[in-house]
């Protein structure tokens, strides 16, 4: 992956930079499917990271929430000068619009809040949508939160507003999930990085992560999973 100045990964990635934005090079060097000209959907995208990243690599980019994106999505396009080659929709990931059309599908962070309220059905009808909206070759590109640690349970359980309503997903439960698609391969990384209150602790905690804790502690443990599943 070629160097991405601090200031865009910041606007690409925005919390835990250097634990989430890991997928990025694992997405390229897995990946079949080159951005270049490629049709990618961004689902669940907020304020639209992983939509500027596609289109700053040549893809055309549809930026999708529930609802719409957000608006700081608009104005993080514009000020890349980027907003004529991505489009905005309002998408339920519950029912994409598209069939067999796409050639790459991105999410990041959204799947555990499909889940909310404990509703697995809603993770696998997600699931099930973004292969149906790929071509045959197509990828499904995605970074998600993991279940973790006894220790991540706990403190999400008192720190976060959500903690107690999403359903985090385990690896079992994504490859479960995946099961329609021809091939998966993933990786999964951060284990202390997202306990940091700012981003300076969470980069430091990072450090730790990368040259300690990586090697120590069980793959279901870290809170990300980062994933290619080709249909």
């Amino acid at each position: 992956m070629k160097n991405i100045p601090r200031s865009t990964l910041n606007d690409i990635i925005e919390w835990d930079v250097n634990s989430w934005s890991k997928c990025l090079g694992f997405w390229l060097s897995k990946g079949k499917v080159n951005l270049e000209n490629a049709q990618a959907l961004e689902i669940g995208s907020r304020n639209g990271g992983l939509s500027l990243w596609a289109s700053l690599n040549g893809a055309r980019v549809i930026c999708s929430d529930l609802g719409g994106p957000n608006k700081k999505a608009y104005q993080k396009h514009r000020d890349y000068n980027l907003s004529d080659y991505i489009t905005y929709k309002n998408i339920n990931a519950l029912n994409i619009p598209y069939e067999n059309e796409l050639d790459i599908v991105l999410s990041k962070s959204v799947i555990g809040g499909i889940g909310r309220n404990n509703n697995i059905e809603n993770q696998k009808i997600a699931i099930s949508e973004i292969y149906k909206s790929l071509k045959k070759g197509g990828e499904y590109w995605f970074a998600e939160n993991l279940l973790a640690s006894p220790a991540h349970k706990i403190l999400r359980s008192k720190f976060i507003q959500w903690g107690n309503e999403w359903k985090y997903i385990t690896i079992n439960d994504m490859n479960e999930y995946l099961y329609q698609f021809s091939s998966v391969e993933y990786t999964t990384v951060g284990f202390v990085s997202c306990f940091g209150r700012t981003e300076k602790q969470r980069r430091v905690l990072n450090f730790f992560d990368k040259f300690i804790f990586s090697a120590i502690i069980p793959e279901k443990w870290n809170y990300i999973m980062i994933g290619v599943a080709k249909k």
